[in-house]
């Protein structure tokens, strides 16, 4: 796990200290693969303006979702998996919006020409790094550490679909959505590294007795999800 978390920092560190730089370098690789990327929009709405549009709503419904379905069935594990969703979503987006407010970097269709813009309205704030990307992947994340493939895999390919959609739509750099990414991976990691304690805190704020089942195969969306407790 330490190796892991040096590792995802060195890369940031990487990314943020020469971020005021390549953003304004049209010759530099992260404008260049921005173009490329952009430069595939088309006027029509498709598959990644969807994404894009309804990101959002899922960031609020995967947690909330796992919380009631776990509080209805009286299924910890389910229940516990969306604290820890939760709590990874919280502290990913508050990262994100110290980033964006210490970072300040422009958006790319505020200094560059030319660029295809659609969906500016959810532009808001700087552009390093992106809440969407890290959002995303902290979910992504969280469900890696805490259920199988049926359902990691899935929501990994549509975090990387948001990801890519941010560029696409002209409001993000391919180095923004990186350092979202690892944004959203460092901190949902650090959350399971901790996960004892958040569980065991949630249990004294609830007054639940905590539980000690290893793993429970769980229903949801017609799929059978192995859940870990810890």
């Amino acid at each position: 796990m330490l190796t892991s978390v040096r590792a995802a920092l060195l890369l940031a560190a990487c990314f943020v200290s020469p971020i005021d730089l390549v953003a304004q370098d049209e010759s530099s690789f992260d404008v260049t693969l921005f173009r490329y990327i952009n430069n595939q929009q088309t006027e029509k709405d498709g598959l990644f303006e969807f994404i894009d549009q309804s990101s959002f709503s899922v960031f609020i419904a995967v947690p909330v979702g796992l919380l009631v379905y776990g509080a209805l069935a009286d299924d910890r594990s389910v229940f516990d998996t969306g604290v820890l969703v939760g709590t990874s979503q919280t502290l990913t987006l508050g990262a994100t919006a110290l980033g964006k407010f210490f970072i300040d970097r422009p958006r790319p269709f505020q200094e560059l020409q030319n660029v295809k813009l659609k969906h500016q309205s959810s532009a808001t704030g700087s552009s390093f790094p992106s809440g969407h990307a890290s959002g995303s992947f902290a979910i992504a994340t969280a469900l890696a550490w805490r259920s199988g493939p049926a359902v990691y895999i899935p929501v990994a390919l549509w975090a990387a679909a948001v990801g890519y959609g941010r560029i696409y739509v002209g409001v993000h750099y391919p180095t923004d959505v990186i350092g979202g990414i690892v944004c959203g991976v460092l901190i949902s990691s650090l959350v399971h590294a901790y996960r004892g304690d958040i569980i065991n805190t949630k249990d004294r704020l609830l007054n639940t007795q905590p539980t000690n089942v290893s793993a429970v195969n769980t229903p949801i969306l017609s799929m059978r999800i192995p859940l870990s407790t810890y």
